[in-house]
């Protein structure tokens, strides 16, 4: 922030502040939101530099947009080194700072509209300029870290950046500053040769001469003289003007003026420099003896507003100028940057991708890519070759892991769950329902003759009985209730969402439409027709009561449910 007591001189009017270097610094480095007091504390030092406080929140909003846009516009820390950060800080200025310089410096502060073009190209030409010094030391830093096997290290997309705009800002900068030197001593001198030649002309003419009035008339209200005698009166065109520059005006120094004999006189109150510069007067004064050997002086003074206003207009078009040099150099240097990574990156991408089968790398224009991607090329063929054998084999792994899960949890016979499906089912809904509070029933259905009937027309009698009693629980069940196969003549039904009175109503409903299975046997047992054959079935069921109920629990209330004669279905 210290370096804002340092102003560099740019252009006549114009001074590039570095204090906002630091912050910028801070935030690619760190990442980190207090780069925004950084920045306020760097505006709040240009308030006596300036004579007002409206650059603060300029700077400060800066700093603000810029952690903001890193976060959210650039991805994680790493990829600070990319040298977005520049674009992000021509946004503020083109979108949010130009436009804040436009409201308070001619709304606000009434500074005319040629100095109010002066200080916002020269406010964006500052912040970026000292957000692109900022990069180029981050570049630096980390070139330096990476050295010491420490931090992130540096991209080659940074690196070209950083180059690039030092290779075009720098001379373009230097040249501008050397142009604008030349320009500010060019101008200064033609005021310098008026202003003498008008004090000559009078120290030439007498005082009570009417070819001084006549000059004076000539000149109108631009230019006022005054004769100091050393031993005499003081004469003026404009004593009034005198009075008030003598109690009201300083000298400015050198800092706006190259040449030792013009003096450019401003306010002393309190105000905007540019303010100052364009109300004051350039000054001329000159000691000459008369021939009675007395000396006296000369001074003449102008209005410096006409001088000032175009050394100014000069001063921002060659900051136009080079403000667009460095734009150029940034954009150059981000496409070139860019291109470098995407060279770069048609090699390391396709190898970094998780796919199936790595596509061959597309040959690149620079020699020594193009050896390497050929390289690479030749092992993505011997990589694919062994992809697709290990994905034909994952392939055949996974299907025999799906009919084994299927013949592990299933019952080949009748599609239901087996016993080891029903234990791990009826764990989870006891879970969730003891936690959520919803119902769960569970129906124990025995079918009674089921052994006789395997005894006397044989297991494939049986087994299709069996198959016609599953397939009418399922009929009537939900989607959302399960059926397994407890035992060879023994279901279990888990219902969701059913309280005991719905399962009781649910028990009778199952044990009519599984009671009204049939099937012909192929043989008759006796002499005759083969007779249909059926079971009676009979349900016990239980409710889940949560927070005192275990899963073996539910299944032993429905069984003992089952054998009592008393509450079975």
């Amino acid at each position: 922030m210290l370096l804002n007591a340092w102003p560099l001189p740019l252009f006549y009017g114009v001074h590039l502040l570095l204090g906002s270097v630091p912050a910028t610094l801070a935030l690619l480095l760190w990442r980190t939101w207090w780069a925004v007091p950084l920045g306020l504390m760097a505006g709040l030092q240009t308030w006596p530099l300036w004579g007002h406080p409206w650059a603060v929140p300029i700077f400060t909003l800066e700093m603000a947009w810029l952690t903001l846009a890193l976060r959210r516009f650039n991805g994680p820390a790493g990829k600070d080194g990319n040298g977005r950060v520049v674009l992000f800080s021509m946004a503020y200025w083109l979108l949010l700072g130009c436009p804040l310089v436009f409201l308070s410096y001619r709304l606000i502060l009434g500074i005319d509209p040629a100095n109010v073009v002066v200080v916002a190209v020269k406010q964006a030409f500052n912040g970026v300029f000292n957000t692109v010094v900022a990069f180029c030391i981050l570049i630096l830093v980390l070139g330096l870290q990476s050295r010491q096997q420490r931090g992130p290290g540096v991209s080659l997309r940074g690196v070209i950046v950083a180059t690039t705009l030092l290779a075009i800002t720098l001379p373009s900068l230097l040249t501008s500053l050397e142009a604008g030197h030349q320009l500010e001593i060019a101008v200064q001198s033609g005021a310098l040769d008026g202003l003498r030649t008008v004090n000559l002309a009078i120290s030439r003419a007498s005082s009570r001469d009417k070819t001084t009035r006549l000059l004076m008339d000539q000149l109108g209200e631009s230019m006022a003289y005054r004769r100091i005698n050393a031993d005499g009166p003081i004469l003026s065109s404009n004593p009034a003007l005198f009075q008030r520059l003598d109690s009201e005006f300083r000298d400015s120094g050198r800092q706006s003026v190259h040449l030792s004999e013009l003096a450019l006189l401003i306010p002393r109150a309190k105000g905007p420099a540019l303010r100052k510069w364009v109300n004051g007067y350039w000054s001329y004064s000159r000691q000459y003896k008369a021939d009675d050997g007395s000396t006296y002086l000369i001074q003449v003074v102008e209005p410096s507003r006409a001088v000032v206003i175009r050394m100014q207009e000069q001063s921002t078009k060659l900051l136009l100028m080079t403000f667009a040099v460095v734009l150029a150099g940034t954009f150059s240097g981000l496409w070139l940057g860019r291109r470098f990574e995407q060279e770069f990156g048609n090699v390391l991408r396709p190898l970094e991708q998780q796919r199936d089968q790595i596509q061959p790398l597309r040959l690149s224009a620079l020699i020594e890519l193009r050896d390497l991607a050929t390289l690479i090329n030749h092992r993505i063929l011997q990589v694919s070759s062994l992809s697709a054998r290990l994905r034909q084999a994952n392939t055949t792994l996974r299907q025999s892991r799906r009919e084994l899960k299927e013949l592990l949890q299933c019952d080949p016979l009748t599609g239901c769950g087996n016993r080891t499906a029903l234990k791990q089912r009826l764990q989870e809904e006891v879970d969730r329902c003891s936690r959520s509070g919803e119902p769960l029933s569970c129906l124990m259905i025995h079918a009674s003759n089921l052994a006789v009937i395997r005894r006397e027309h044989g297991r494939q009698a049986a087994d299709a009985l069996t198959q016609g009693l599953a397939q009418a629980a399922h009929r009537r069940l939900r989607h959302t209730d399960h059926l397994y196969r407890w035992q060879d003549n023994t279901f279990v039904a888990l219902v969701i969402g059913c309280s005991a009175d719905d399962a009781r109503k649910l028990a009778c409903v199952l044990q009519q439409v599984m009671d009204s299975v049939h099937i012909t046997p192929t043989t008759a047992v006796g002499p005759g027709v083969p007779q249909d054959l059926c079971t009676r079935v009979w349900i016990g069921h239980s409710n889940l009561r949560p927070g005192q109920d275990s899963p073996d629990a539910l299944l032993r209330r429905a069984e003992e449910d089952l054998q009592d004669p008393r509450t079975r279905v």
